[in-house]
């Protein structure tokens, strides 16, 4: 496990200083006009999660605003291509703050992260997620310890509930497997450690 997650904190560190520009463009169900309102929203509102779009696009990434339903805030659906929810974005979401929102944002880069860096015949789904969450956990811990304790607030106390959920389902999914596989690890202890120790 330790010399899974040092890989991972290299594949973050390559991830970070490479490729070109990528894009914010407008997904489907959108007109101009609520594509420019939500990104409108985002400079003015959400500017700790537009930095990090911007950041992002900038690993040759393509962020998709979109008004199609879904199910959350965001999807990856190709190997540089991430589609974000307008709804999300706009509707201020008690479940989803803009910590809450960044964290999304950083997950689905995990995937497109780990989808760059590792063979096709070593991809798994439980490993692509543990991968995600892995890279939204380093991510918000940098953060935190740059003095924004807010996404590593999100991120630690949405994955503790969620894993609790699926254990009491019993499910099988590979987001389940990952968790209980990430929840408890070295990296996790380290996030924990640093909230607790959080200036009052």
């Amino acid at each position: 496990m330790r010399h899974y997650l040092l890989s991972l904190c290299i594949l973050i560190a390559l991830s970070l200083n490479c490729f070109g520009k990528g894009s914010i463009k407008r997904g489907g169900s959108i007109s101009k006009e609520e594509f420019q309102s939500v990104i409108e929203h985002c400079e003015t509102s959400l500017p700790k999660l537009w930095n990090a779009m911007q950041a992002v696009k900038n690993q040759d990434v393509e962020i998709r605003i979109s008004g199609e339903k879904m199910s959350g805030p965001g999807k990856v659906t190709g190997p540089g291509l991430i589609v974000l929810s307008s709804r999300f974005l706009t509707d201020n979401i008690p479940a989803f703050p803009e910590d809450r929102l960044i964290i999304v944002l950083y997950h689905e880069f995990g995937h497109v992260v780990f989808n760059r860096n590792t063979p096709r015949s070593k991809r798994n789904p439980e490993k692509s997620e543990f991968a995600a969450f892995s890279y939204s956990l380093i991510i918000a811990k940098k953060m935190a310890l740059a003095g924004d304790y807010g996404p590593l607030e999100q991120v630690t106390m949405n994955l503790v509930r969620r894993q609790k959920m699926g254990n009491q389902r019993k499910t099988t999914s590979p987001h389940n497997a990952a968790l209980n596989e990430l929840i408890g690890n070295e990296l996790w202890n380290e996030c924990i450690a640093i909230l607790d120790a959080k200036p009052q």
